[in-house]
């Protein structure tokens, strides 16, 4: 199935459904904060490669994480002390180094024109921030962006091992303790075993996505 190509400017988004069998709905359009927002309320995410066009995808089916499931019995690595929302901008730049690989060239590739509009998006207040740390040096963490009850995960990263498991887990039970009920974990991501994850079809995450919008805008 052929993809959309999205004009720069124009904000809009082809319907979700329009997707492929492997998720890939569009390319193209400038990146903004306005255009990223639109994209989480419609079940969309983007992927970013170097030196390409940012790749639109909404796959089938959708991996998400009810956030205040199963947390209970999971005891904390030791040594490990977890934040919320206290040291963004090093998180970034630790995301960064996990997933800049130039000889890779992957989809997790994460542009200075992404910091900036994260940052931004930080500023707005939309941004949830866990991040881990042991002997008080930064070694992992998660981040997304929240509307309504709903958090779109970005990125994750760990030094150590189980950090990135860890980062997951704590945001689960923050996330819970501000109301808001579901992490969207787009298509791959680190998978914890005490945490409830579920497979939503298309249509029941892109109906979640418009719900936790409008609980956005009453708000």
């Amino acid at each position: 199935m052929p993809y959309f190509e999205l004009k720069k400017g124009d904000l809009n988004f082809p319907p979700a459904h329009f997707a492929d069998l492997d998720g890939l709905l569009a390319v193209g359009g400038d990146m903004t904060a306005d255009r990223l927002l639109l994209a989480y309320q419609n079940g969309i995410y983007y992927w970013h490669h170097p030196m390409k066009h940012v790749r639109w995808w909404s796959p089938d089916p959708r991996i998400v994480l009810e956030s205040g499931g199963g947390t209970e019995t999971e005891s904390t690595p030791s040594g490990f002390q977890s934040t919320v929302n206290t040291a963004f901008e090093a998180l970034l730049r630790l995301c960064q180094q996990e997933n800049n690989d130039p000889g890779a060239m992957g989809p997790a590739w994460l542009s200075e024109r992404m910091f900036r509009i994260f940052s931004e998006l930080e500023g707005q207040g939309l941004v949830h921030s866990q991040e881990v740390w042991e002997d008080g040096e930064l070694i992992g963490g998660f981040f997304g962006i929240c509307l309504g009850d709903l958090c779109f995960g970005e990125y994750c990263a760990g030094k150590s091992n189980g950090a990135a498991e860890y980062a997951i887990r704590e945001a689960a039970r923050s996330l819970a303790g501000k109301g808001i009920r579901w992490m969207d974990l787009q298509k791959e991501t680190a998978r914890c075993g005490d945490l409830d994850y579920r497979e939503l079809s298309r249509v029941a995450y892109v109906d979640l996505c418009r719900q936790a919008t409008d609980r956005h805008k009453r708000v």
